[in-house]
């Protein structure tokens, strides 16, 4: 028998003890705005997961702790594309990592997709008994038991993070030379990224990590004082802010449907009229009001794709190579979003768009709409 509800009400650990004490088999699957992710269980034991967050898949995981580089991830997705071998196997056959540390890394990735459940202030479960996925999959070696603790862990330590880097419009910097500290591969690619230019949020999308591990990393360093933090410019924090507001704690229940229902409608008609980048922050701002409400969930649904298919029609499709026409000086003079100033900083007028989506940790209805901003303000132009 199926069971469902919300996190609000029953924490991440919880759910996960009562399955495990419960001995149960099946897929939990859990969802938060547009990330949808699946946790399996045989016996009570959690065998593996999978996330549709493009920053969890293995390709982006790989690259945050330096096995691969963006050229590499591009051919193994190339080659997959062609012969429908597993990335990983693909990997290895080019020699960009061993067997053993491929297995290691996946079962890695796996537990990461499970421990930012934890630090999700909402969202909705729902445990389907006995089903599982027919394809072969790296058991992870640890228990309910160990993910609990570190999961646990992770929601006390963000307190502690949050009070020292309250936001991620901040930038950090090298105050001093690292002194031996010893960091890992995924520490080494966070630390390499600090530049005192990027914010907290570009270092995320640069060194492809999430948001705790580059916080806890930023966290550490600034107490031993390698690090300091500065305010962005205003107009930059804005930027920042308008992808990743800073969230605060549940309020009380109160009804905001009357709310919801305006930001939904305002949305429709901006997108009759064609104004995208609108939409966008309407139904963001409907979706943090209430991420859970169906409207909310079916009109985000319906605006990308009909955002991609008037897209496609005019134009903007995966074969097109963009290329940068603005001057050098002009572009950095303007304030990008975290998500726009990555992707443009990978345009080399030899990549086309549909390869530089799948090199990047941003969904594909976000990454066509940065293009199409680019392309509508001329920055960018579209070669075939």
């Amino acid at each position: 028998m199926g069971v469902s509800g919300n996190l609000k009400t029953m924490l991440p650990g919880d759910l996960l003890q009562w399955l495990s004490l419960g001995q149960k088999t099946g897929t939990l699957i859990v969802t938060k705005k547009a990330i949808e992710k699946k946790i399996f269980f045989k016996k009570g034991r959690v065998i593996s997961s999978a996330s549709n967050d493009p920053r969890e898949y293995l390709g982006q995981f790989l690259m945050s702790h330096g096995y691969m580089s963006e050229p590499e991830l591009m051919k193994g997705m190339q080659v997959q594309a062609e012969s429908g071998i597993f990335l990983g196997k693909i990997l290895v056959m080019i020699d960009v990592i061993d067997e053993e540390s491929l297995q290691h890394l996946m079962r890695r990735k796996a537990e990461e997709a499970i421990y930012d459940v934890f630090l999700w202030r909402e969202g909705e479960f729902h445990f389907i008994d006995d089903e599982l996925p027919t394809m072969e999959m790296i058991p992870l070696q640890v228990d309910v038991t160990g993910l609990i603790m570190e999961g646990t862990r992770r929601v006390d330590e963000w307190q502690r993070i949050r009070l020292i880097i309250p936001n991620d419009a901040l930038i950090p910097t090298m105050a001093r030379a690292l002194d031996g500290e010893p960091l890992d591969d995924a520490q080494r690619m966070i630390v390499n990224a600090i530049d005192g230019r990027r914010t907290v949020a570009d270092i995320v999308l640069e060194s492809r990590s999430s948001t705790f591990v580059v916080c806890e990393t930023l966290y550490r360093l600034v107490r031993d004082g390698t690090v300091t933090l500065v305010d962005a410019e205003p107009a930059k924090a804005a930027a920042v802010r308008e992808e990743r507001p800073v969230t605060a704690p549940i309020p009380a229940f109160h009804d905001d449907s009357d709310e919801v229902d305006s930001l939904v409608q305002r949305a429709q008609q901006a997108l009759r009229s064609k104004e995208y980048e609108k939409v966008q922050r309407l139904l963001r701002a409907a979706e943090n009001i209430d991420p859970n409400q169906a409207r909310v969930r079916s009109a985000i649904k319906g605006a990308e794709a009909a955002i991609m298919a008037d897209l496609h029609r005019q134009g903007l499709i995966e074969s097109r190579v963009p290329k940068v026409v603005k001057a050098f000086e002009e572009i950095t003079e303007m304030n990008f979003t975290p998500n726009e100033g990555f992707m443009l900083s990978r345009i080399n007028g030899q990549w086309d768009i549909g390869s530089l989506i799948k090199i990047s940790p941003i969904r594909e209805p976000d990454a066509m709409l940065i293009f199409y901003k680019l392309w509508k303000d001329g920055i960018i132009e579209l070669q075939s």
